[in-house]
């Protein structure tokens, strides 16, 4: 019997496929939303996901590549835009409060110089402004609704709830965070409103 350890991420280590895939864009989508596309290697998130650089490469061809799969992945998001202000305020706040689901959106701001924020752009029309343009077909103001709550989002995400610093923004108690969605569902309610309740 051999007393020669297998090599990580090898096949002997009895690892599905898809689960090692998962396991390293959930390790890349921590790194690079901790410290942006430039400064994490592929050798971070080998050590992360406990794999080798060179598995990731056979996965995913490229360090880019690997990014560009950790920008489209939703990791439990859904872009179903809510009946009301009440459900939008809520489901904001759960979003941009479950570290996991918000790392594709932090990884891409902190990620802007990469391309001149186009992918941020790409992802910010699938998952925000297509929906809201879709649910507000028809109203004249519909253009000005999207880009208001579109920047309400991401403020209040990254901002508002510290996800682009973390630290003590994150950690409401349940008072301030029922406060909070009262609060937002009001701006949100506003921003909705039709042009003479304006």
């Amino acid at each position: 019997m051999s007393t020669t350890p297998p090599a990580r991420g090898g096949p002997a280590r009895g690892r599905n496929a898809e689960v090692t895939r998962s396991e390293i864009v959930k390790a890349a989508a921590r790194h690079f939303a901790a410290r942006g596309y430039a400064h994490v290697t592929l050798q971070d998130i080998a050590s992360d996901a406990d794999v080798t650089a060179a598995l990731i490469n056979r996965y995913f061809g490229s360090k880019r590549a690997l990014f560009e799969v950790v920008a489209a992945a939703e990791f439990g998001y859904d872009n179903t835009v809510p009946e009301t202000a009440p459900e939008l305020a809520r489901g904001l706040i759960a979003f941009w409060c479950n570290v996991q689901a918000r790392t594709s959106a932090v990884a891409l701001v902190r990620s802007i110089d990469l391309d001149n924020g186009a992918l941020l752009q790409t992802e910010l029309e699938h998952r925000i402004i297509s929906p809201l343009r879709e649910r507000l077909r028809g109203r004249a103001d519909a253009e000005v609704i999207v880009r208001l709550v579109t920047s309400l989002t991401m403020g209040v995400g990254l901002f508002g709830l510290g996800a682009l610093f973390g630290g003590p923004f994150e950690e409401l108690r349940e008072p301030q965070r029922a406060a909070l969605e009262r609060r937002l569902t009001k701006v949100i309610e506003a921003c909705l409103a039709g042009e003479a309740d304006a």
